[in-house]
């Protein structure tokens, strides 16, 4: 089953460096301490969340591209793509790489991770929202769990009941298979070597083997 990918960026505005005036050369210290500091911050509310590894960027790059760039603030972006879930740093138009972590291709796997991040969310920092969360999960159900096999029929009687009702009720989205199950219902009580028994048992083995098949 192919999955439907959830793709979203947030920008987290409490963890924005932001300076009243824009910063000029003579203020780099300062502006690489309040970076410094912002970091730590940010690190220790991100890292780890569905398996991303941060990776501190050179921050004194950070607030040299601050400073050329003639603006007053550096801005921690959150971005989930089909293949990756990552942090930037981003400046104007320069963006530093702050650590990433693979999407799972697997989709319980994705569901999980998923969810996650929107155990995370917020209003402030919400990268993957309820609303989009439950989208997801409806345009991606969850594939059931394959049955126990049997070798028939007769085998599924004797060993599980809830197998048995599984397969009653797949019969009904199959009108030859349907038809089977009424025909084994009908000769219930005949003997097992009854011509109508043993036939209802073979066409019913049959369908057995497409129901597995359906999985």
């Amino acid at each position: 089953m192919s999955i439907k990918y959830f793709e979203n960026s947030v920008l987290i505005d409490e963890w924005v460096v932001s300076f009243a005036n824009v910063p000029q050369a003579a203020d780099k210290v300062y502006v690489l301490n309040r970076i410094k500091k912002n970091w730590d911050g940010v690190k220790s509310d991100l890292e780890g969340l569905s398996g991303i590894k941060l990776v501190k960027p050179d921050l004194e790059a950070v607030a040299d591209a601050l400073i050329k760039a003639g603006t007053h603030a550096v801005m921690f972006e959150l971005v989930l793509t089909k293949v990756e879930f990552r942090l930037d740093v981003v400046i104007s138009n320069v963006t530093f790489k702050a650590g990433k972590v693979a999407v799972p291709g697997e989709l319980e796997a994705y569901r999980s991770f998923l969810s996650n991040l929107n155990g995370w969310s917020t209003t402030e920092r919400n990268i993957v929202p309820d609303s989009d969360f439950k989208s997801f999960n409806e345009n991606n159900p969850k594939v059931p769990p394959k049955p126990t096999k049997h070798s028939n029929f007769e085998e599924m009687v004797k060993k599980s009941k809830n197998d048995l009702a599984a397969f009653r009720t797949w019969s009904n989205t199959n009108s030859n298979a349907k038809k089977a199950f009424a025909d084994i219902d009908k000769t219930a009580k005949l003997k097992p070597t009854d011509p109508a028994r043993v036939k209802a048992l073979k066409a019913i083995d049959a369908y057995l083997v497409v129901y597995y098949k359906s999985f």
